[in-house]
């Protein structure tokens, strides 16, 4: 069987008010031995001696001041500290291990995405990897990182040069805030459409064959409603003057991030989302109706942030181009 050999990386901490250096090998032993519970069986699966193992271990005691492990007729007993001490040894090694593997993953094709929550950019994304990798044999040639997250997280990860592109729906009347945001991290925001705020319903709703709602009826339903940001295009309403007297309110039922319980409430309950689109088909799998609420049309910009002055590599490039050709396409076929 082949195992990965210890690795000879060092790694310095402070521990009692002195710099301690430890080599990613001691915490290899010193997780394996409290894994196995036995120094000689810790040896075995290191490919090492009984007497080398103890000896990695005793110098990672001294280093620590403390000891980690009780010595039995049977084994080896994590104490108190090497209790602590193990998980953090994990978490040394899983960093290590990611630190690695960003050379890997810079040597192939590489996308980096994220979202506010939009089951259209997961369609999106699907279809680009498929004809991306079209035809490749063995292992594919494109590598994709997405996330799903809040409009504030987002700047935060591509000012950090985590991510290089971030896809959001922003209301009219955040618009501005949105740009003082990011012109301090050095981001642009690039529009790609402008779309209106919509109501979707299971195909059973009361609703489902109206052609648009106003947004005084919204107050008579119950919704299932992504977990609050600053951008929720929700906010829209308090321009309406109904909803900006206060005689009005959306009834919030259900609060959540998963994508999956938004699609099961909708297919299954009288629950209602209100939401934005930019694609036109990106619910027809499961037979919502999306039905336009009046005086909200194109009051929400769809685009995405990106980094000031910073050109993009081939595959983000290809990206954005498959994705303006997916959205012309769409809507040209909705006239």
């Amino acid at each position: 069987m082949n195992r990965r050999r210890p690795v000879q990386t060092e790694a310095v901490q402070s521990v009692r008010g002195k710099e301690v250096a430890m080599e990613l090998r001691q915490l290899l032993y010193f997780i394996t031995c409290a894994r196995c519970g036995s120094l000689t069986t810790a040896a075995e699966e290191l490919f090492t001696t009984q007497p080398h193992v103890s000896m990695v271990i005793r110098e990672l005691e001294k280093e620590l001041g403390t000891r980690l492990f009780l010595r039995r007729s049977n084994g080896v007993e994590l104490t108190e500290a090497g209790s602590r001490v193990y998980g953090y040894a994990q978490d040394a090694l899983r960093n290590a291990e990611l630190f690695r593997s960003v050379g890997r993953e810079q040597r192939e094709h590489s996308l980096r995405v994220l979202t506010n929550n939009s089951s259209n950019m997961a369609v999106m994304l699907t279809a680009f990897y498929n004809e991306r990798t079209q035809g490749d044999a063995g292992t594919p040639s494109l590598y994709m990182q997405f996330t799903e997250c809040g409009i504030e997280k987002m700047i935060e990860f591509i000012s950090g040069n985590e991510y290089d592109l971030g896809f959001l729906f922003v209301p009219d009347t955040k618009r501005s805030a949105l740009r003082y945001l990011i012109d301090r991290r050095q981001l642009t925001f690039t529009l790609l459409l402008d779309t209106d705020l919509v109501l979707y319903v299971g195909k059973n709703h009361p609703l489902a064959s109206r052609d648009f709602v106003t947004p005084e009826e919204l107050a008579t339903l119950s919704f299932i409603q992504l977990e609050d940001d600053f951008f929720t295009v929700e906010d829209l309403l308090t321009g309406s003057p109904a909803f900006r007297r206060q005689t009005l309110a959306i009834r919030r039922v259900v609060r959540t991030n998963s994508d999956h319980m938004m699609i099961r409430m909708l297919e299954k309950t009288e629950l209602c989302n209100l939401g934005s689109y930019w694609l036109r088909d990106s619910y027809r799998q499961y037979d919502f109706r999306r039905i336009p609420v009046a005086g909200m049309e194109g009051r929400i910009a769809f685009g995405y942030i990106s980094r000031k002055s910073e050109s993009f590599d081939a595959d983000t490039a290809d990206f954005l181009d498959f994705l303006r050709r997916t959205i012309q396409s769409d809507a040209v076929g909705q006239n």
